[in-house]
């Protein structure tokens, strides 16, 4: 697992893959919450013990929110960013320290963490994805970001 902080109150990262990468999280970043981005087939691709990690999320006193988005999918990503952006947004407010992923943390959670830059933080978005950038190697999906911040204009 790798991770790195984006904004003091949000790290973006690779899937954990066992209780002592949430153990690290915790450890390392103080996270609180945890904004997963998984579908039901990246967990049964990748063989994630699902429940095991659940449990131990709920016993660390890690607050989860899971917002499944498909891999290499922009119309997904598309249509479920405004989710995911009221989900980081709500964690955010309630004074989270939150953990963002994906599967590699090299596209889907980089573009929720830009989006949210852009649309609540209010970034012009060449400036959040360049932050974003300097932060951790990342592809975020702009074209994503655009197209949904346009749907939501509507």
């Amino acid at each position: 697992m790798n991770a790195d902080q984006v904004l003091p109150q949000v790290v973006v990262g690779s899937y954990p893959e066992s209780t002592e990468d949430i153990d690290r999280l915790k450890r390392d970043f103080e996270i609180t919450a945890v904004l997963n981005l998984h579908t039901e087939e990246d967990l049964d691709d990748l063989n994630v013990a699902w429940g095991v990690l659940e449990d131990h999320y709920r016993r660390s006193a890690i607050e989860l929110r899971r917002v499944p988005v498909r891999d290499f999918d922009r119309d997904d990503l598309r249509k479920n960013l405004p989710e995911c952006i009221r989900s980081l947004g709500e964690l955010i407010g309630e004074g989270h320290t939150v953990y963002v992923h994906c599967t590699a943390g090299m596209g889907r959670s980089p573009s929720v963490v830009v989006a949210y830059l852009h649309w609540v933080e209010q970034w012009d978005l060449d400036e959040a994805a360049a932050h974003m950038h300097r932060c951790r190697p990342c592809s975020p999906d702009i074209e994503a970001i655009r197209l949904a911040g346009d749907d939501v204009a509507r």
